[in-house]
């Protein structure tokens, strides 16, 4: 018990029983701060002198109370004081408001409720969703908890979207398992600290069930076209099935959970139709696939590149790594490594330790330091800020120690720009498989495909068995290929295109497509972690889905039909976006935003949100309803029809 105590999250571990016991002694034991493995930033632990203490409380509840223990519940107040105490600061009525859902001690932290009890009304309201992914099946949830009718559309035969599709050796979250998760599944039993591909989509099936969802989804159906029909506020789509019959299918509300990394880039390079090797990007590989004993080339150095090198090498005979752009490469602590039984021991037996441990994750170091430029800095002969410098240094001293300071390879390696301006990158082994003898780093561009390799463009040709390019996917393309078309019949696109790129309000809506709502829309998602937000990615989902289902609510309580968001609000957000973003890492010269996918070919930032989580999170969780022009249709309204064998709009007056 001792041994499994000590590996835990102290800080988590004190706030725990804290929580279960309300012991004053636990609230006074003091804290320090410690550098997690990059030194980049710190993390909070209980000080030496007080962990004796710490042991010794937990042992005695274990021994004592664990066993008759029913849970016990806090109120606002007791809340808020663990919160500070979790974070490290005293927190204002907004911050607080946000704060309190990061624990996730309500059943649904980050749902919409009805103000009163369900009205009748709701019988007639019907949402159609595209995509059976994280975000679909958390819109799906929280329309199941509403009991609002709804169906699925997932053009695949499975649930689980990009972790359903990207099955290539080592796949795996890039974040900690408790953060990757939604906060209405408590305590799941993840097998290793970073999931691996196939029990992420194991989880997303076993939610999808537990919840209800699952029935709702209709496998290998695709939605080609939808367009709102004025008279009645509705939407009219176009799906097909597996077999190509197509049908129509009217619904109130539209929900897209396409997802960003939905559309693989296409490798488009001279020569590639006369290979006779194999070509494949990521997305597509299969168990069917072997890299054993092939020469084999890997096509990019990103997220996926980086994950998937040091398996294939395993295998491999040879191994050209092409890398057209160097990356900051982090390690990460846990990554690879197993539950270990002493922390599924302390996750299962010390009550509330999940909920404090998901919270803790939130380091309290301050990112705006990292990505905000400071000209005094530069003025005395900084590169970017302080922080973002003590960045720089500790990844390339990482770099080095990686590849053993081999100069031919640190060279190439240390890119030349700003670190924190990209996604991150976490290191799977990927810099010490670049020092194996079977592996190659190939700088030199790729001019073009010879039917038996690569040809750089300094002329050299190389065999090649088998490419696989990671290359990325078409983040801009957020709809395609959907034809979607709003009131009048304008399409997406021509508004996208005439605004420098996709725009949304909040990420989710947008004026002339009413009760439309993207989900993992353009800048939805804070480009920034730390500080106060809702938590890891899933969390945001549902804080994404919780703000369309307040809409939804909204609209089915006062009688109305349709919701559509202002041009002010619009571009109130977007204007704001646009100005942050110009002061900050990811458009200066210094980030190489050229090649930056958060930037788009407008020079706009565009996939990611430069605004705080805080003030992100304050906007989902209420709703303004000035932000909206609400309004009842002028002939009834729609109810989802999804069978597979009419081809008629099913209306409800």
């Amino acid at each position: 018990m001792r041994q499994a105590l000590a590996s835990s999250n102290l800080h988590a571990l004190r706030l725990a029983l804290l929580h279960a016991t309300g012991d004053p002694e636990l609230a006074a034991m003091k804290l320090e701060l410690v550098p997690i493995r990059s030194g980049a930033a710190f993390e909070m632990t209980i000080a030496e002198e007080s962990r004796e203490d710490l042991f010794r409380k937990a042992e005695a509840f274990v021994a004592h109370k664990a066993a008759d223990y029913i849970p016990r519940d806090l109120d606002d107040a007791e809340i808020r004081e663990m919160m500070e105490l979790a974070l490290g600061q005293e927190l204002t009525d907004e911050e607080f408001a946000v704060a309190r859902t990061m624990p996730a001690v309500d059943e649904f932290p980050l749902f919409a409720e009805w103000t009163g009890e369900r009205p009748d009304r709701a019988d007639d309201i019907s949402v159609v969703i595209i995509g059976a992914g994280l975000c679909g099946i958390a819109m799906g949830v929280q329309l199941e908890q509403l009991g609002i009718s709804y169906v699925i559309y997932e053009r695949r035969p499975d649930v689980g979207g990009t972790w359903a599709i990207n099955t290539y050796p080592d796949a795996r979250v890039d974040t900690a398992s408790t953060t990757y998760e939604y906060s209405f599944v408590k305590n799941y039993p993840w097998t290793e600290q970073f999931a691996r591909q196939p029990e992420v989509r194991g989880y997303l099936e076993m939610v999808a069930k537990t919840y209800n969802v699952f029935e709702n989804i209709r496998f290998e159906h695709e939605v080609q076209a939808a367009e709102f029909d004025d008279r009645s506020s509705s939407w009219a789509l176009r799906v097909s099935d597996a077999e190509g019959v197509a049908w129509d299918v009217s619904s109130n509300f539209v929900v897209t959970a396409t997802g960003l990394f939905s559309t693989p880039k296409k490798l488009d390079t001279d020569g590639i139709e006369g290979f006779a090797g194999e070509v494949i990007h990521t997305t597509e590989w299969t168990d069917a696939h072997s890299a054993q004993g092939k020469s084999v080339a890997i096509i990019g150095n990103g997220s996926t590149g980086v994950q998937i090198l040091s398996r294939i090498a395993e295998d491999a005979e040879q191994v050209h790594v092409f890398q057209r752009t160097p990356q900051w490469i982090a390690p990460r602590e846990g990554y690879g490594e197993a539950v270990s039984p002493e922390m599924r021991w302390v996750l299962d037996n010390i009550p509330h330790y999940w909920n404090w441990a998901r919270t803790t994750a939130l380091k309290p170091n301050n990112p705006r330091d990292t990505i905000q430029p400071d000209p005094e800095w530069r003025a005395a002969g900084g590169i970017f800020s302080k922080s973002n410098d003590r960045l720089r240094d500790n990844l390339t001293q990482y770099i080095r120690s990686q590849v053993d300071d081999r100069a031919d390879l640190v060279e190439k390696l240390v890119p030349d720009y700003t670190p924190a301006a990209r996604r991150p990158v976490v290191d799977n082994k990927w810099y010490r498989s670049l020092t194996r003898d079977n592996v190659e780093l190939v700088t030199d561009g790729i001019e073009r495909f010879s039917a038996r390799g690569i040809v750089t463009v300094d002329g050299t040709e190389r065999r090649i068995d088998l490419a696989l390019t990671a290359v990325g996917f078409e983040v801009t393309k957020w709809l395609w290929p959907i034809d979607f078309r709003g009131r009048g019949g304008v399409h997406i696109e021509e508004r996208w295109n005439r605004e420098g790129g996709p725009r949304a309000y909040l990420g989710l809506a947008i004026p002339e497509f009413p009760n439309l709502f993207v989900l993992y829309g353009p800048n939805a998602q804070p480009a920034t972690g730390g500080g106060i937000g809702v938590g890891g990615l899933p969390a945001w989902m549902e804080s994404w889905v919780g703000y369309i289902a307040r809409v939804i609510v909204a609209v089915t309580e006062d009688g109305n039909d349709c919701a559509e968001v202002t041009d002010e609000a619009f571009w109130e957000f977007n204007n704001a976006i646009d100005d942050e973003a110009s002061k900050l890492i990811w458009l200066d010269p210094a980030a190489n935003p050229e090649r930056n996918y958060y930037v788009n070919e407008h020079g706009r930032l565009g996939t990611s949100t430069p605004m705080s989580g805080l003030e992100l999170a304050t906007r989902l969780l209420h709703l303004n309803r000035a932000d909206y022009t609400f309004s009842v249709a002028a002939q009834g309204s729609s109810h989802v029809d999804d069978s597979d064998d009419t081809d008629e709009l099913e209306t409800v007056a």
